[in-house]
């Protein structure tokens, strides 16, 4: 699971918060220890604490932070992080009552569970491409060194036969200077 766990909160009040994970890691009591050490400047940071990443987004008097996987890259974190402000944002504007939280909280258990399964299947088919594109590419290779071997073979036939020439030129061009020879001695 990429992103085990997300929560907004102003200050260290909660607002709403979703835990993921399946392990036996109580992430929602871990993230409100670190919720009341995160500092209040800076935008966008990321902490390693206890084998996760606490990764947290500051927005005027709001913190979005989610817990992810410490194998989770910083890129798909940040832009989960970058969703979960608009999301929150745009849906807390249009809430009003009771069940504001309830709403919030269905918004960013979506949201997680989407990422978790989108991103992974994403991964994957990035995987799986480049895993061909290894493929073509020594198939490819393959295919040029059997063409070299067959050219290799082709020079050696030919070098073959330009010495089995060359050694007939050989014998002609001796034989030739021999009757040339002869033939000077018996026209002297």
């Amino acid at each position: 699971m990429l992103i085990q766990s997300g929560l907004v909160a102003r200050g260290t009040f909660v607002l709403c918060e979703y835990d993921a994970s399946t392990g036996s890691d109580d992430l929602t009591e871990i993230s409100r220890k670190v919720l009341g050490k995160i500092p209040r400047t800076g935008a966008i940071r990321s902490y390693v604490y206890a084998g996760h990443t606490f990764n947290y987004l500051l927005e005027k008097d709001l913190i979005f932070l989610c817990i992810a996987a410490s194998s989770t890259g910083s890129e798909l974190v940040f832009q989960f992080l970058g969703e979960f402000r608009r999301s929150f944002e745009s849906l807390s504007r249009k809430l009003n009552g009771g069940n504001r939280e309830a709403e919030l909280t269905r918004m960013l258990r979506d949201l997680i569970s989407r990422y978790n399964t989108d991103k992974s299947k994403n991964q994957m088919r990035q995987m799986e491409q480049e895993l061909e594109d290894v493929t073509d590419l020594m198939r490819d290779n393959l295919s040029k060194v059997m063409e070299r071997g067959e050219r290799i073979e082709s020079l050696i036939d030919k070098t073959s036969q330009l010495k089995n020439e060359s050694v007939s030129f050989r014998a002609n061009a001796k034989k030739y200077n021999d009757d040339a020879w002869w033939r000077d001695q018996k026209g002297s």
